[in-house]
This record gives structure tokens, C-alpha cells and sequence, in this order.
């Protein structure tokens, strides 16, 4: 059966998800709405109808999915549209602005008896995969922090990204996608703590540098570090656990480096050399006790995502980004925002 798709806002992200769909075999993007009369015409030249109301989209009666691709500030109000019409919803993250409008949307979902997901796409980035991997094997012990960065050079927020209004920043654009890998890298274990900092460096209406601290109930520390202005590199991914170390450096997944130390070492006994560094607690191992291991190999379907929600219209699989994925991630996003505003630490049980 085919899915006949709309997209609502024909922008950078709207076209992504248009090159996805005609990728997979049975999800057919066929028309757009949008308020600049410039994206209609692009949507024409595409061979799609171009709607220039709302209403004339929703009552599209081949529509079965609508695409949501605006600036955040609408997400919730066009989602509900949507569903009211009865269509299922594939809302770009965030889903909403806020956990309350979050909730607002999941029951119109519910009323209609239609599926509302959004998309956090970067479950399948290979770099996340090679941290899970890596974890999963217990090749470096338990783990005991981990530090997830993306920091970026020309210290701007393009477009909306940089008004208030329409849901800008750093926290909402790169944010929510770390929390979310983060929530499914250690599902089934509760944050109970979170701590943030948002900063307006070179933006000066939005945050353009953020970070966030996660306390999970097993015990690990989990940070996520953002920032548009960093003229030197930081690795990618830091991961401590009780016996090595990860380092990733990039979003390939494949440079970087992965140690850990052997049983037997014992205290100052694996120490070498006469110069010992700054101090004998932080001198350097002997090599012999350190055992170096090679990155896990993974591959990924960049389809997967897309695949899912042709599936999940279809009737025959459920959306793989759940509402109370959902939950969760705003969640983390509502409690760091109180947290930067409040500089204080903000107990969660999420």
C-alpha cells in the first residue's frame, strides 16, 4: 500500500525528508504547504501540488502523512492540526516547545487515533553506534562518564535558529538529538539529576553555546557539551569507564582510540621512568600494562528511520520514536532550561 505524504514547510529539512521518501519504495511525498509563495514554486518544479492555505492541505484527502518542517514555534499547533484532520504527523525535532504542549499534542494523537512522532534521525549516526557497541561489550568496564560534544567554528545561529520567538538555539537544534542518544543508550535507567549551563556567546538572543549534565540511577554521569564558536578541536565522544578509556573524534567513528588497563595492574607498582609528571598519581603506566583495542565496526541503514514510518502508516510496525521517547527528551530539555535560568541543580526522576 502507498503512503501519500504532504510536507507543511518546504525548507532545508523539508527537502531532506522528500530526497528520504523517494529513496523507499511506497512513501510518496505529493504535495507541500508553505507561506512563502518562493517554496510553492520550488515544490511545483518538483512535481508536487502546492498548497498556499492550510486548510486546502489538510482537506488533501490522499494525505495520510504530514510532514512538519517549521520553525519550532509551530510545531505543536500545525501537529494538531494534522492529526485533527486525520493524518499521522512526522513533526521535525523538537516536537514541541515544552513538555505541556508535548502533552497537548500526544492527546490529540490519542483522539484522532493517529501516531504523532518526531524525528531524532541521529540514532543511526555511526559514531553513537561504535559508543554503544563499545559499551555493550564491556570493553572498557562499566562506564562512569561520558561526555558527548559538538562544537562548530563560525559562532552564528542561522535564520529563525537565532530568534527566541520561533524556538532558537542550541539547546532545542543540537540538544534534544545528544539527550535523545543519550536516553536510549542507557534505556530503562532513570536521569535523577540534571544541571545546565546555556550561554549566549556571539547570539545574542538565543543560546549559541549550552551544556548539560545528566545523572542516570545506575550511577553515570552523562554530559552534553554544544557550542557554535570553537576555533580547536575537541574529540567528538570522551567515554571513562572502570578499566579504559574511548575517545572519538569525529562523527566517522572510525579515528580516535579505545585502552584499557590490565588485571594486574597494581597502584605505583606500574609506573616507569624517573620523570613521573606532575606527580606520582598521575604518572604514566608502564606500556606493558596498558592494552590497546580497536574501535568496534558497525554499519548503519540511513534508511531505517524512514523505512519505519512508511511501516508504521502502513499499519504493520509502530513508530520507532515513541511518545514516551518523547516524554523523556523534553522532559530534559524543560528541566535544563530551569536549570540555567535557576543555576541550580534540578532533581528529576524522568
Amino acid at each position: 500500500m502507498t503512503i501519500q505524504a504532504g510536507i507543511i514547510g518546504f525548507g532545508y529539512m523539508g527537502h531532506f525528508h522528500l530526497r528520504k521518501s523517494r529513496l523507499i519504495e511506497g512513501l510518496d511525498v505529493t504535495a507541500v504547504y508553505d507561506v512563502d509563495a518562493a517554496k510553492l514554486e520550488e515544490a511545483r518544479q518538483e512535481g508536487l501540488t502546492a498548497y498556499d492555505t492550510l486548510e486546502k492541505f489538510l482537506a488533501d484527502p490522499n494525505l495520510s502523512l504530514a510532514i512538519v518542517c517549521t520553525p519550532n514555534n509551530f510545531h505543536a499547533q500545525l501537529s494538531i492540526a494534522c492529526l485533527r484532520a486525520g493524518k499521522n504527523v512526522l513533526c521535525e525535532k523538537p516536537a514541541t516547545m515544552n513538555g505541556a504542549e508535548l502533552e497537548q499534542v500526544l492527546k490529540a494523537a490519542q483522539e484522532s487515533g493517529r501516531f504523532f512522532t518526531a524525528h531524532q534521525n541521529r540514532r543511526w549516526d555511526v559514531d553513537y553506534l561504535v559508543v554503544r557497541e563499545a559499551l555493550a561489550s564491556g570493553a572498557i568496564g562499566r562506564p562512569t562518564s561520558l561526555i558527548s560534544r559538538v562544537y562548530g567554528q563560525r559562532g552564528v545561529c542561522f535564520g529563525w535558529r537565532a530568534d527566541p520567538e520561533a524556538g532558537g538555539g542550541m539547546l532545542y537544534d543540537w540538544g534534544i538529538h545528544l539527550i535523545d542518544q543519550f536516553l536510549q543508550m542507557f534505556k530503562g535507567h532513570k536521569v535523577e539529576s540534571v544541571y545546565a549551563r546555556l550561554q549566549s556567546i556571539l547570539t545574542p538572543a538565543v543560546d549559541d553555546s549550552f551544556e548539560v549534565q545528566m545523572l542516570f540511577d545506575n550511577g553515570v554521569c552523562a554530559k552534553v557539551q554544544v557550542g557554535t564558536f570553537s576555533l580547536q578541536d575537541l574529540p567528538r565522544w570522551f567515554v571513562y569507564g572502570d578499566r579504559g578509556t574511548l575517545r572519538l573524534d569525529d562523527f566517522t567513528g572510525t579515528s580516535g582510540g579505545m585502552a584499557r588497563i590490565r588485571q594486574e595492574v597494581s597502584g605505583f607498582d606500574s609506573v616507569f621512568g624517573k620523570n613521573l609528571g606532575p606527580s606520582r598519581t598521575m604518572a604514566p603506566l608502564r606500556p606493558e600494562f596498558i592494552e590497546t583495542l580497536e574501535l568496534p565496526k558497525v554499519t548503519t541503514d540511513e534508511l531505517a528511520f524512514h523505512t519505519n514510518l512508511l511501516h508504521a502508516c502502513q499499519g504493520t510496525e509502530t513508530p520507532l520514536v515513541t511518545p514516551q521517547d518523547l516524554r523523556r527528551s523534553m522532559g530534559i530539555i524543560d528541566a535544563a532550561f530551569a536549570s540555567s535560568r535557576e543555576n541550580a541543580v534540578i532533581k528529576t526522576a524522568i
